[in-house]
This record gives structure tokens, sequence and C-alpha cells, in this order.
């Protein structure tokens, strides 16, 4: 790396912090993947110093590299957080990331930058950059998962709301619902609309693999009924949005058999005529691995870009 680039020309160190895999890896100023590394998330889970342990996760690509070929560490996880995007109030998948910043950890033992982004909003940011998308206007983005994601930009920008918060339409409440919810509330749409149910089917009815279960069962009521729950919490949106396009993807759209049609087609049934039925566009989600790192890559850029460093 020549001596005298500003900062956002040089490297990002990126890592995607998911419920199952750790990614993690070098992104140079092109978005092209240096260096491409993954291990279970379990491992970050179960490590009583999380600061530490990821320092020397990445310890060997700022030996290879030099810690002044590096603009910052740039990081994406499923958490809440708060606006400043510098504490994760709430990181369901990973024990001991609760309530503790650590964006401060990090930069303090790294010596660098430290942007941190939920990973909803970086898939977002890459499948926008991956697919060419026109960003002008609002581009929504559904992650069918574990639980429902979901992600806004708005004229290319993540759009986080008033408190950091926002986007979380897993949790729209649902008339009639009462059962309790992770979040802390009842009734949410998730409790219906996420892998989640379909992995508690697959499991305690089917007796199946949850990835098989659209291939063995899905044309079955209650598998059917998980799926019209999705497409109902999509519509909720884009009837408040009327987005230029959605993005889909996520683990359960990935499925075998998953039944694309019959999705698209709930969502226009429960959207008003003539339009946004006639004019949502739905646009499906590349399933790189590298989408995590790169898409925190961006982030990163984005926010420097803004901040001026």
């Amino acid at each position: 790396m020549t001596a005298g680039r500003t900062q956002v020309d040089k490297l990002f160190l990126s890592v995607e912090i998911g419920g199952t895999n750790l990614r993690y890896g070098v992104v140079d100023q092109d978005l092209k993947v240096l260096e491409f590394g993954k291990e279970p998330s379990s491992l970050l889970s179960e490590a009583e110093d999380k600061g530490a342990y990821l320092e020397e996760l990445t310890r060997p690509y700022l030996e290879k590299y030099g810690k002044e070929a590096f603009c910052c560490m740039t990081l994406s996880l499923a958490s809440l957080m708060n606006r400043e995007r510098t504490i994760n109030f709430n990181s369901p998948n990973i024990k001991g990331l609760n309530n503790i910043s650590l964006v401060d950890i990090l930069s303090e033992r790294l010596s660098l930058p430290v942007f941190m982004e939920r990973d909803v909003n970086t898939a977002l940011l890459y499948e926008i950059w991956k697919g060419n998308i026109d960003s002008r206007g609002i581009v929504a983005g559904i992650f069918i998962g574990t639980g429902l994601g979901n992600a806004m930009c708005i004229d290319g920008k993540v759009y986080i709301g008033h408190s950091g918060s926002a986007c979380e339409l897993g949790h729209i409440p649902v008339l009639g619902f009462e059962g309790a919810c992770g979040c802390g509330k009842n009734g949410c749409i998730e409790l219906k609309a996420s892998g989640r149910t379909l992995a508690l089917l697959a499991q305690e009815k089917y007796g199946c693999p949850v990835g098989e279960i659209f291939l063995r069962h899905g044309q079955e009521e209650d598998v059917l009924a998980v799926v019209r729950a999705c497409a109902v919490a999509a519509a909720t949106e884009i009837t408040i949005l009327d987005p230029g396009c959605v993005v889909l993807g996520g683990g359960v759209v990935e499925m075998e058999n998953f039944p694309m049609e019959y999705f698209q087609r709930t969502v226009r049934e429960n959207l008003r005529i003539p339009y946004p039925r006639e004019s949502v566009r739905f646009i499906m989600a590349h399933s790189d691995p590298e989408a995590g790192i790169v898409g925190a890559a961006i982030n990163a850029r984005n926010r420097m870009n803004q901040e001026e460093y």
C-alpha cells in the first residue's frame, strides 16, 4: 500500500458475525475480497473476552498487510443498536454481546476506527451494489431466515430511524397473536413468519430436516401458513413505503422448492389496486458467502465519506 493515500483509499478489515458462521477478511477500496475466512460463530459465543478473540482472529491480516494499510475495522451483526452504532443492546445469536460497546473495545485494541451496522442493512447495501440496482428512492430488503429481517435504503443511504431501531418488520404486532416473542413483547408476526417456525414444524410434526420441508411438505396448510404470514408482512411494508423494488433473500427463500410464485402472488393479493399491486418489483438476492463482509465495507466507506475522514 503506497504512502500518501487517504483513509478511504485503504483496506477494510471486515467481520460478519452471523448466527451460525463468523466470516471475516480483507476488502479493498474497489470492494474486491483479498482475504476470506470462516469459522463457527459458537467459538466467539464461547469466548470469554470477545475483543481479544476478534483481535486474534484478524491479527494475521494486520501482520500481512501492516496496520497502516487499513482505514478501519467494520462489523456486520444481528443486533439492536443505538443510533450512533456504537452500542449493541441485544445480540441474540452470540452470548456476551448484550449492552456493550464492541466498537469501543475493538477500536482501543486495534487502534483503528471501528464501524458497526445491522447485518440486514449491510446485506441490502451489498445487493444494491452487486445487482447494480437503481438506488434512487426507496429500496426495501426482506430477508426470511431464522427471523424476519428487514432493511431499507433511501437514495442509497441506510435508513435507521430516530433511535436507530427502524425496520423491525418481524416485530410488528398482529391482532389475535398472544405468544411471547424473544424481543420482549407479545404478538409479533415473527412468531409465525420465520424460519424458526418452520424448524419447529419440521422437527415436531414432520420429522424431517428443515431444509427439506418445502420439498416434502410444501403443500401442507401449516407450512403454507408460514409463507402467507411472511407475505402479509411484506405487503404491509410495501403498502406503507411503495418502494421502487424489494430485494428478497434469506435462508428460507433459498430452501429447495420454496413456493416463490405463491409468496409473490399472496403479497400482490394484499396490495391495493392498481398500485402498488401492479408496480411492485421483486429482485432475488445473491447467496454469496462474502456478502456480509463486502456489505460491511460498503457501510464503512459510506460512513467515512459522510463524516469526511
